[in-house]
């Protein structure tokens, strides 16, 4: 058991799983460890107010009932600084403080992890490609990661199981509540192929707000997402989003039927720039000049050739070892370009993000979620001042005055 595992786990009690101020106040102090002590001291210093109360009523022996309890019921754990915790999660914005785990999680590190996800009620079209491209997919040495959802993501991993491959399903609950419904079987059949993985506690049930919280762990552990089918107001869309603040890539089937509302969702992405996918080969060649020792040459796909040659040289980064995002400043604009803008009648959180905005060039989203501590609002406001001409946004999901 890694030595520091049960203070993350008392600091996961203390401010909840997916809440972001956790890392505001870790920030202050040199190890988890160092967070406890301070903190179990009444050192409040660093604790937001709305956290106090939980903080206070944590203690170690919850901590440690809680590590014996998945260790009886064969739940891995996986803490922030533990060398089997997803590298790709390390980066992203508010990554999990701890991972409870069923199967081995290893492969999300060793492996091309493409996540695919889609609405729950796909046309037969949108089923079979589904199926195909997975199967292809995971014949290459992808892994497939989802949600666990009827419809396309149980689809998505249900091919690439039937295909010989591995899979990850990542949960909006407790790894033991009964989600999906009578479901499992295919969760057995997941951890057996792969892993099921989630940040909430065992017993915890799938909350409104977990679904958009593991939306950005399930993009997080994936170097793309694949829409294959998805509406205009399809929950697909929002792990889209994640891997754009990310800096992921996203992949869209294109429609089957262009003007037809259940594709309308896919059909923005692509117009907004996302890669579209035509067969496995389009998500293959994004990684292949990087990552080719991890896919397997032998599979059918890889071995298609074309007078124009399959894939493209282009260097992908690989997926970098960091901390959590903080901050980074871009160049300031010239006064030229500066605007003047009446904030009269503004909301103080919106006035923070013009003035960070403004002082700072262009900002990627995620920075400005970093600077606010009301991520879940974030993205309503911004479009709020984008519909005022106030701020626009730029290529990389950053924005600017």
């Amino acid at each position: 058991m890694n030595s520091q595992l049960i203070y993350w786990l008392w600091l996961t009690i203390a401010f909840g799983p997916a809440n972001s101020r956790k890392w505001n106040a870790m920030s202050h102090y040199a190890s988890v460890e160092e967070a406890y002590k301070s903190i179990s001291r009444g050192n409040l210093e660093y604790v937001m107010p709305q956290d106090v109360r939980s903080v206070k009523s944590a203690d170690m022996e919850r901590a440690q009932k809680l590590a014996e309890y998945c260790e009886s019921k064969r739940i891995n754990i996986y803490c922030f600084d533990d060398k089997k915790y997803p590298e790709g999660l390390r980066e992203i914005y508010n990554p999990p403080s701890v991972l409870f785990a069923v199967g081995d999680i290893s492969i999300i590190n060793d492996s091309v992890v493409i996540a695919c996800v889609g609405t729950r009620s796909p046309s037969e079209y949108s089923v079979a490609v589904t199926e195909r491209i997975c199967s292809e997919l995971v014949d290459a040495g992808v892994v497939i990661a989802s949600g666990m959802a009827p419809g396309l993501d149980s689809i998505a991993l249900k091919a690439g199981i039937k295909a010989g491959g591995k899979v990850v399903s990542v949960l909006p609950c407790g790894l033991f509540y009964d989600y999906p419904k009578n479901g499992a079987e295919i969760k057995r059949a997941v951890s057996g192929n792969g892993a099921v993985i989630s940040e909430f506690f065992p017993d915890e049930p799938p909350l409104g707000t977990n679904f958009r919280a593991r939306n950005r762990v399930l993009s997080g552990i994936s170097m793309g997402t694949l829409i294959t089918q998805a509406g205009e107001k399809s929950g697909a869309l929002s792990t889209a989003s994640s891997a754009l603040r990310q800096g992921r890539d996203v992949f869209c089937i294109t429609p089957h039927e262009l003007f037809n509302s259940e594709y309308a969702g896919v059909t923005g992405l692509i117009r907004d720039g996302a890669i579209p996918v035509l067969d496995a080969r389009d998500v293959l060649r994004e990684y292949y000049s990087v990552y080719s020792h991890k896919l397997n040459h032998n599979s059918a796909v890889l071995r298609l050739k074309s007078s124009e040659g399959v894939f493209s040289e282009k260097p992908k980064k690989p997926v970098s070892n960091s901390g959590p995002r903080k901050p980074t400043k871009e160049a300031k604009p010239d006064k030229a370009e500066i605007k003047i803008i009446n904030t009269d009648g503004m909301s103080d959180e919106k006035k923070k993000i013009i003035e960070f905005v403004s002082g700072n060039g262009a900002v990627h989203f995620d920075d400005i979620v970093a600077l606010c501590d009301w991520s879940e609002d974030v993205e309503t406001m911004l479009t709020e001042l984008e519909l005022e001409g106030i701020i626009k946004s730029l290529s990389g999901n950053r924005y600017t005055i």
